[in-house]
């Protein structure tokens, strides 16, 4: 008999939600055969079985939530006669632990039951604040108030992760935006002439050189220590259904713009895929997010702790201006750069704007 058991697969975190089992109870299982997807807070992963034999028991359901070290499941040697027995007790404690208790009869005083009853509430869908999970009359009352309806469910998963994360990010630095235009016509004319690539690549080429050339807008900030890094591991903030990822470009500046580009929509293709490594999911130090698809303008984007920086892209626009008497259109790109201004100031955030802008109106300086 083995047991499935849910590995370390990131560093920070310690749960994973099951997402979906790939073989179901009796099902003849080989040794490379991928049992379970499991999603950590950042990514998802599927585990393979690492003896054969068949699937008996499935402790830790699809929805429910595991934590390292965790029996998911029990393999059985094929043809060999077991029980529930022979489960160990880290596996029944596993199934005590995540198999919901059904509440068909709740005990509570009374004078409490007489108050449910006189306010029309089901007592088994309240959630009790008292000691073991009592329930008491604050929380019948409080139930009431809501209208007899279940409160919501508790974030959990991917969003739980990005509640914390921004929640903490706030509150443990001292966050300023700074928006400015870029003139991106020339931009406009020279992708057009060569391959077409993504405009997100081409500003995050020019994100990258003006990175370089001020250092302290990349980094980290954490325990009071404030790392400046040579090398750029670019955060790219990616959108999906089931929340915000950021897969990291590492040492980018390493890449030429042709590079970047690929690397960039191969990072972004396996996040949607929902097969990205969980090692590109971490380390970054400057990260840039882009919700020009969306329509917007300026922002104000929200640091990805333990950074120091963040760029927001809006939506680029055509616009009429007037050049030498002229009434010219042009091209602009609204930018929203949100520092901490604990390490960071507003004019050396300001410079770091101004050179991005000059690389963005000047591409030939990007060659």
């Amino acid at each position: 008999m083995a047991e499935i058991l849910l590995p370390r697969i990131d560093k920070d975190y310690e749960e994973s939600s099951i997402i979906f089992w790939h073989k179901q109870e009796g099902d003849v299982v080989q040794k490379g055969d991928v049992l379970v997807e499991v999603q950590t807070e950042k990514a998802v992963s599927e585990l393979e079985a690492e003896e054969e034999g068949i699937l008996e028991k499935i402790i830790v359901k699809r929805g429910e939530v595991a934590t390292v070290g965790d029996v998911l499941g029990i393999i059985a040697a094929e043809g060999a006669e077991t029980s529930s027995k022979e489960i160990s007790e880290s596996a029944v404690a596993a199934i005590i632990a995540k198999e919901p208790a059904e509440r068909s009869f709740v005990r509570v005083p009374p004078r409490l039951r007489k108050l449910a009853k006189d306010l029309k509430i089901d007592l088994t869908k309240v959630q009790g604040s008292g000691n073991g999970g009592k329930i008491t009359e604050k929380d019948i009352r409080h139930f009431a108030e809501l209208g007899g309806s279940d409160p919501g469910e508790k974030l959990a998963g991917i969003r739980k992760t990005i509640a914390t994360r921004m929640k903490e990010s706030l509150q443990n630095s001292a966050q300023l935006t700074e928006t400015a235009y870029a003139d991106v016509t020339k931009l406009a004319i020279k992708r057009d002439s060569k391959k077409k690539m993504s405009w997100n690549s081409w500003i995050l080429y020019a994100v990258i050189r003006a990175i370089k050339e001020h250092l302290y807008m990349n980094g980290t900030y954490e325990n009071e220590v404030w790392k400046q890094s040579e090398e750029v591991h670019l955060g790219v903030a990616t959108d999906t259904e089931e929340g915000l990822f950021v897969p990291v470009v590492e040492n980018a500046g390493q890449y030429l713009l042709a590079e970047l580009d690929e690397v960039v929509s191969e990072l972004v293709r396996s996040v949607h895929d929902k097969n990205i490594n969980p090692k590109h999911l971490s380390g970054s130090t400057f990260t840039v997010t882009n919700l020009g698809a969306f329509g917007i303008h300026f922002f104000t984007p929200i640091i990805n702790p333990p950074e120091v920086a963040i760029l927001g892209l809006g939506k680029i626009e055509s616009h009429l201006v007037l050049e030498d008497g002229q009434v010219t259109e042009k091209k602009r790109l609204p930018l929203s750069l949100t520092f901490d201004h604990q390490m960071i100031d507003g004019a050396p955030a300001a410079r770091f704007l101004q050179t991005l802008i000059a690389y963005l109106e000047n591409p030939e300086k990007l060659e």
